[in-house]
């Protein structure tokens, strides 16, 4: 594979490539031609440099890149869809394109003064892999500039936003079974659990294979623990000795021995299985299931599934008991709404509706109140459950996911992805009193400590972020290198 020898000479070459693009029209905004989720945002300030990370992806903004402050926004499309334009023989592995707005002039750039590195690190990228530039018709045109590729990243220089972008590898070369893939890996999430006596963290994140267990008196990771496809979610029972591991491609609920971290028992509820919550009680946990759209419950004891509640629409995540075991709080992806199910008769008995690509949620202890993250309007809802209406809607930051209330119930704290920062609310008079910065893109992993006075916030490489409540800081973090 050719490698990059002379930066000044490369340089030259992609300017003068790219100069001949012409640009008599305006600059296409790609958000309306195949891409439209924005999966990472920054304000760049004029003439600085930056550095954007997204799931996989990493973009180097030299310095000197932009004259005036912008609005870098990296977009993406629908891999199928890309996929039925592709070369013939060739899997397309990413595609992305960038919408970068002048904030002086309010208008779109299509040159930068110097090109942003874009690299990507996939178990798929190979020596067969190739960078296309995909115009504004779909259509996928080889890229000038060959590609650098170390292992399994691939690096590749863009100096404008005037095409948009794909990475192939040969699909003799990719590995495509749901074993490898997953089964509905489409869906990401990432999970906290902490064990009751405040010494262990289970995190995972359901692009990764493994879980992680850190010993958060010691401040290093204990164990990783490998042989997952998609980790879904991670309860601690039978008082912290053991933690219950959902993944929703094996469809299966897989039990640890807290003392040696090792498989104690697995059972088989299904592929599709999401989100978990244990009953107060400690003797039944509620499983959803997205594929299935139902909500399987289990005894703990006996070790198996009993019953299937269905009636649901895609419920991933979100599931939440109230204090007094008699009704589970259930999210639907379709519809964006809240099931609620009577534990007595094990049926749907309300829905909640009125909420936009509703997220994380937390029920008040005395049952009255459900708060609910909108990363649809980047809001959080309060809910009064008698009523089943939505009483009030507080602002936050963009793309919340959490929505965790603290247990004396005074707080709630909801993080958001977008601007890597959680929100703290006064949950008496539902304003935002202060604003927690230091996270990388918290999703709904968000849990205080007992007494209230720590929260933990994981973040997207699978660190551990600690809080001191009262001072609103972030006070240390676990890393697995730690």
């Amino acid at each position: 594979m050719k490698k990059f020898t002379s930066a000044s000479f490369l340089m030259a070459l992609i300017m003068s490539l790219f100069a001949a693009t012409s640009f008599a029209a305006a600059v296409p905004d790609f958000q309306t031609l195949g891409f439209p989720k924005v999966v990472a945002e920054q304000t760049i300030n004029a003439g600085e440099a930056a550095k954007i990370t997204y799931e996989h992806v990493e973009l180097k903004i030299p310095e000197g890149t932009f004259t005036n402050e912008v609005k870098f926004q990296v977009l993406e499309g629908n891999l199928e869809d890309f996929q039925a334009k592709a070369p013939k023989g060739e899997t397309v592995l990413k595609t992305f394109a960038f919408k970068v707005t002048d904030l002086t002039t309010n208008e779109r750039v299509g040159k930068f003064n110097k090109p942003v590195l874009f690299s990507y690190t996939s178990p798929d990228i190979n020596s067969s892999s190739k960078y296309y530039n995909i115009k504004t018709d779909g259509t996928f045109a080889l890229n000038n500039v060959l590609p650098e590729i170390h292992g399994k990243t691939l690096t590749h220089p863009n100096p404008g936003a005037p095409v948009g972008w794909a990475v192939t590898s040969s699909s003799s070369t990719v590995k495509k079974t749901v074993e490898e893939k997953g089964f509905d890996d489409n869906i990401t999430n990432n999970s906290l659990a902490i064990s009751p006596d405040e010494k262990l963290a289970v995190v995972s994140d359901s692009r990764e294979k493994s879980i992680r267990v850190f010993d958060l008196v010691k401040g290093t990771l204990r164990k990783e623990i490998d042989g997952f496809i998609t980790p879904r979610n991670t309860v601690f029972i039978n008082d912290g000795s053991e933690f219950v591991v959902s993944d929703s491609t094996l469809g299966t609920l897989r039990f640890y021995d807290v003392n040696n971290l090792t498989l104690k028992d697995e059972i088989v509820v299904g592929p599709g299985a999401f989100g978990t919550a244990i009953s107060p009680d400690k003797e039944t946990l509620y499983v959803n299931n997205q594929a299935h759209s139902s909500v399987t419950i289990v005894d703990l004891e006996r070790r198996k599934p009993t019953e299937v509640i269905t009636g649901f629409a895609q419920p991933r995540q979100g599931i939440v008991i109230s204090h007094d075991g008699r009704y589970v709080f259930v999210t639907n992806f379709k519809g964006d709404k809240v099931s609620v199910i009577d534990t007595e008769t094990k049926s749907i008995v309300r829905e909640i509706t009125g909420f936009s690509m509703i997220r994380a949620i937390s029920v008040a202890a005395d049952g009255r109140t459900l708060y609910a993250a909108n990363s649809g309007r980047d809001s959080i809802s309060v809910v009064n459950i008698s009523k089943g209406e939505i009483t009030n809607e507080i602002k936050v930051g963009r793309e919340p996911y959490g929505a965790a209330l603290s247990p004396d119930g005074k707080l709630l704290f909801a993080s958001s992805k977008l601007d890597n920062r959680i929100d703290v609310i006064n949950t008496l008079d539902n304003r935002v009193i202060e604003t927690i910065k230091g996270f990388t893109e918290p999703r709904q992993a968000i849990i205080f400590s007992h007494d209230g006075s720590r929260a933990y916030v994981l973040n997207r490489d699978l660190s551990l972020s600690r809080v001191d409540v009262k001072a609103g800081m972030i006070t240390d973090t676990f890393r697995a290198n730690k």
